[in-house]
């Protein structure tokens, strides 16, 4: 990258209120040493206590979504990554605070997605809380999903705590040869 298309770049981040920007691997070390920065940053931008928790919270779903369910760019063997790859940006627009994350899903799994972010995306907030609670005591769970770590707890942690509901997306990832797809997730908190 020359000087001037990351000015552009840095010029659009400040523009677009970005607080917090992260793309690389994620890995618990790393999400550890980002949320000790967030944590920095939210203080210097002034968040409540409440927004502070919110994001946090959010930021960490959003990052463990990445370490346990993102898929591996073609070009890396599974034994090779030292962490999953992944972006989350977190941003400022008037009084609310928004969490963008972005990961490689593999396209086999791009139904079973859409389906709980469209059921999450539905609820009411009083449906969201008592299907929280549901979920943690849900014995039933892990026979029944192979692929799910936490029975969609961590969506529902997200929309918990988001003014919105979760807007998210799909985009083509070319160099996987229809593999994989570019997962996009937003919350405003």
């Amino acid at each position: 990258m020359n000087l001037n298309t990351f000015e552009v770049f840095q010029a659009q981040a400040h523009a677009s209120g970005i607080i917090f920007y992260h793309s690389g691997e994620f890995n618990s070390a790393i999400i550890t040493a980002a949320a000790e920065s967030l944590k920095h940053r939210m203080e210097e931008a002034g968040a409540s206590g409440p927004a502070k928790r919110k994001l946090f919270s959010t930021f960490v779903e959003m990052a463990q979504n990445i370490v346990h369910y993102a898929a591996l760019p073609p070009d890396v063997e599974p034994g090779c990554a030292v962490g999953k790859p992944g972006t989350i940006g977190i941003g400022k627009s008037g009084d609310d605070y928004w969490v963008v994350c972005v990961n490689r899903v593999e396209t086999a799994h791009i139904a079973r997605l859409s389906e709980k972010l469209d059921a999450v995306r539905s609820m009411s907030l009083e449906d969201i809380r008592k299907s929280y609670r549901a979920q943690l005591h849900n014995t039933e769970h892990e026979p029944t999903d192979t692929v799910s770590k936490g029975a969609g707890l961590g969506w529902l942690t997200i929309a918990r705590d988001s003014k919105q509901p979760l807007a998210y997306s799909f985009s083509s990832d070319l160099e996987s040869q229809g593999k994989t797809a570019f997962f996009f997730v937003k919350a405003v908190v």
